[in-house]
This record gives structure tokens, sequence and C-alpha cells, in this order.
């Protein structure tokens, strides 16, 4: 009886646990399907996990600005906040028929779809996320779009972002009631309540936020130049993000929403500008319209060049053509292009099912194989990325690298871009992969150095080859899979692997790098040459003899 009763007891626990999960299961589906629905795609701005945080938390987290949700109101960054102050200010002035009502309203109608863009629970109640979203977008559209660098503000003031000649009134169209020409629609007096309690709120600045560029109004501030310098790559932190909609929106506000285009149109010009010593993959009509936000916006100007046909426009080497005719000569077989492709889909596939996972080589490795490293130029070239490597007849050709202390926290947050959003692809991890196994040691550096491919100020080469090892670390990759470079590693590897190009890479490096060596060797084979030919005469001489 006893156990019976323990049976029926178990049977009723396991009843109601199950039942209990049930819910759960019901609510758990159903608002991950309301955010999906609200998102209309897989784009989610995500936090960096802890345990990649704890690499580098510096990489990811804001120097001078916040922008978002999840560095809102960092103490560290009071002096942008002003800024935005400033800004909002601004926006307000360019068109004194729309209050700031008309640009709380218009938030109000994106506000559900931009929390869905963000996969934590934003713990932001209304106002404080509409009053958010509204001052950051303003900071957004003034900084990459208006004035070219809120921090240079002079005491005059700058040009309309939109309209030509436009008679700017000055400041005071803040606290203005509603435009005569704005209409609060369907949904006004559901949003009224909220609208006049936030825009109390904003109301109540401390009016030396908005006459702050009096104060930083001299160019030749150096504390302005350095948080103007850390301002742009704020910008392109994975968490500090918003959707670029929010900024779309007020500009539709301020001249209509024909302009957004436009918009898209200048942020790119501006973006491309400032990262142009790295990359630039748009022609001047071409520069990318729709982007969810900033950091994917950067992550398309590194997207390598479409055509990578390079290889055909490229004159054969004078040691390929003598090689060639040198195996010819003797009848002895030797790989050539036509053949190659086969050659490399059997080294792969003896590499991926033959169970020897191996690592790619580091430069000097290839180095001492006979490959040659040379610094791709792009001279007259309308578009050109620094992810564009190529490698044809034994060189490899990368563009320059250059090196300092920002390049880490961008090509960080680039990578973990595609780690939490793989459907824009992996272009930059893989780049960040192949550059990292190259320069694994500091003597790799000073190679790629020495050949102009990679420059930097940094205090040493030990500590550019210990960034890029830092970079892959918590980074998932398959060395395997189809990856931009793919087919450049594989080449690299059948060429390393090769004893014909270790041999006359032996013979170069050791007897042909001193032009003496090179004539006491040109001499010796002549001699050997001419002794060959003597014995070979004598015996034919010998032979014809009656």
């Amino acid at each position: 009886m006893d156990e019976a009763a323990t049976s029926n007891a178990d049977s009723v626990e396991i009843e109601e646990i199950a039942n209990s999960m049930a819910k759960d299961i019901c609510i758990n589906v159903q608002l991950t399907d309301e955010n999906f629905h609200e998102k209309g795609n897989s784009f989610q701005i995500q936090k960096i996990h802890q345990l990649v945080r704890q690499i580098d938390k510096f990489a990811y987290e804001p120097f001078v600005v916040s922008i978002g949700p999840i560095h809102h109101s960092n103490v560290r960054l009071q002096f942008m906040e002003r800024m935005k102050w400033w800004c909002l200010d601004y926006i307000l002035t360019l068109n004194c028929n729309k209050s700031l009502r008309d640009y709380l309203l218009a938030i109000g109608d994106i506000e559900k779809h931009a929390r869905a863009c963000y996969s934590d629970e934003i713990n932001l109640d209304r106002k404080t996320f509409q009053r958010m979203l509204l001052l950051d977008g303003c900071f957004i559209l003034v900084y990459l779009n208006g004035i070219h660098g809120v921090a240079r503000i002079t005491k005059a003031a700058p040009e309309s972002l939109f309209i030509p000649d436009a008679n700017i009134p000055g400041t005071g169209c803040a606290t203005d009631g509603v435009s005569s020409n704005s209409s609060l629609g369907d949904n006004a007096e559901k949003k009224h309540d909220t609208v006049l309690e936030i825009e109390q709120q904003m109301a109540k600045v401390d009016q030396r936020s908005v006459g702050y560029e009096e104060s930083i109004s001299s160019h030749e501030n150096p504390v302005v130049q350095w948080y103007d310098a850390f301002a742009l790559f704020d910008l392109f932190l994975l968490e500090n993000q918003i959707p670029f909609l929010v900024v779309r929106k007020i500009c539709e506000v301020l001249v209509g929403s024909d302009m957004g285009n436009i918009l898209a149109e200048k942020v790119a010009n501006y973006v491309e500008e400032n990262l142009q010593y790295m990359t630039k993959a748009f022609g001047k009509y071409d520069r990318p319209k729709e982007f969810f936000h900033l950091l994917h916006l950067c992550h398309m100007q590194f997207r390598p060049r479409a055509s990578l046909e390079e290889k055909n426009l490229m004159k054969p080497q004078f040691s390929e053509n003598f090689v060639d005719k040198f195996f010819k000569l003797f009848n002895v077989k030797y790989a050539t292009e036509l053949d190659e492709q086969n050659s490399l889909n059997d080294l792969q596939f003896n590499f991926v099912h033959g169970g020897q996972v191996t690592r790619w080589h580091r430069a000097t490795q290839y180095h001492e194989a006979g490959v040659l490293f040379r610094r791709k130029e792009f001279v007259g070239q309308i578009t050109y990325s620094m992810l564009d490597i190529s490698f044809h007849s034994g060189v490899l050709e990368i563009p320059l690298l250059t090196v300092d202390d920002r390049t880490g926290c961008l090509l960080r947050n680039m990578i973990a871009f595609e780690q939490t959003c793989p459907q824009f692809g992996n272009c930059v991890t893989a780049y960040v992969m192949f550059i990292s196994q190259l320069i694994s040691r500091p003597d790799d550096v000073t190679l790629l150095s020495q050949r102009g491919i990679i420059v930097h100020l940094l205090h040493s080469d030990k500590v550019v080859s210990t960034l890029f090892t830092q970079l892959i670390k918590g980074v998932v990759f398959d060395f395997t899979g189809n990856f931009y470079l793919r087919s450049i590693c594989w080449k690299m590897e059948m060429y390393y692997q090769s004893r014909l190009n270790r041999w006359i890479a032996w013979l170069r490096h050791n007897h042909l790098s001193n032009p003496w060596l090179g004539l006491a060797l040109l001499a010796g084979l002549l001699v050997l040459f001419c002794t060959i030919a003597q014995t070979v005469l004598t015996v034919l001489a010998y032979v014809g003899l009656p």
C-alpha cells in the first residue's frame, strides 16, 4: 500500500510539472514568435558573451559616447551626453514648423520595433527609452551627416543639414507647442500623456548644455580632438548601436520621407571617408542605402570585391616559364595551372577525410618554401579593400594593413557582429584568422613590415603579433568550410608542400641572394657544362674512329 501511494503521489507531481512546463513552452514560444515577427528578419543587437568579453573588455565598451540602452547612463560618458542635447536643439532649430512633440510621436511609433532589435530585455521604461532614442538619433544624424564632427563646433551656427541657404532662427524651438502644420494622427490621444511628460523632462535640460558649443569652439583644444577621435569608433561598437530606422524617422520628421536615401548615402559617405585608408568598397553612386545600424554599414565597407579574377590579368613570371620549359625538355611532368584545380580538390579531400587536421603555416615558413610576399597596390581602382588578398605563381599579394590602438577594437566588433549574425557572412573573421596565422610570431611581423604590408607605430612587432593572436580567441570558425580565402589557403598549402618549390627557394635564399654568389654559381655551372660537353665530344670522337 505504501508503494502504491508513493507511486500515485509521484504520478500526480509529474503531471503538475508537465502542465506547468507546457504553459511555459506556450508563453516563451509566443514571445519568441512575436519578437521575430516584429524584427522581420534575424537581425539583432546582442550583448557580448562574458567569456569573450574577458579577453579584452575594453574593446566592446565605449570610451566617450554611449549609444543605445546597453551602456545608457554610464557615468564615465557624461561629457558627450551634453553634446546630445545640443544636437537635439540644433535639429529643432532647422525646422521650427516641427516641435519636440512631433519627434517624440514619431519615436513612439517605432518604439516596439526598436525594442525587438535587441536580444536581451531592455530594462528601461517607455519614457526613458523614447528619450534615449531621440537624443542618440539626433547625435548620429548631426555627427555623421551635418557638421562633420560635433566636437569641432564653432560659435557661428553651422550650415543646414539638407536645406541650402536656410534661415536658422536660433534656439528656442525646443519648448514650442505643436506646429500648425503638424498632425497628431489617430493615435495622438493614446500617446498624449506620455509625450507631455517626456517633453517636460527634456525642456528642463540645463541651458549650459544647450550652449555648450561655445566652451569648446576652439579647434586647438586637445581635449576636443581627443573626444572627436574616439567618438567615431565608439559608433562602431556592437553593443553601442541603435537601429538606423530611428535616425531615418527623425530625418523624415525634419525634412520629409523623400530624403531617406539621401541621408543613407551621406552617412555612408562620411563613414567611408574616415575608413578609406583601409577600404573603399563602393563607388560614387553605389553606396548602400539599406543597413540596420552603423556597425552593419562599417562591415559592408570591408567586404572584399566581387571580382577576384585578377590572376587572369597577371603576366606569368619568368621563373615559372623557365621551370616549365626545363621540365618539358627532360620530359618530366610538371604541375601547371591546367591541373592545379584537380590537385587542389584532391588535397582538400585528403585533408578533410584523412583525419590529419593541421594549421596553416607562418609567413617565415612560407617564405622559406619560396612564397614571395608583396604589397598589393590599388592605383587607379575605384574600389578596394584590405581584404582583397590574391595568390598566383608563388606570389602572395596583401593590401596595406595599418595597425594602431584602435585597429583591434574595430576588428573585434566586426568579428562579434559576424559571430552573432552569421547571415551577413564571415569575411572579416576569415581575414583575421588568415593574418593571425601568418604573423603568429614577431619575426613574421618583421618580414611583412619589410615588405611594406604591415605598417604600425606600436611598441614592437611582438605587440602586433600578440594583438592578432588575441583576436581569434573565442571565435568559432570552420577552416574546412566555405570562406572567401579558401582557395588561396589551399593553393598556398600545395605550394608549401611541393619539394620542387622548396629546392628552388633554397637555391634562391642561399646562393642567389648575393650577386657575387650568383656569379660564382653561374661560373660553376658554366664550367660544369663545358666539362660535360668536352667529355661527350671526346666519347663521340672516340666512338667514331675506325
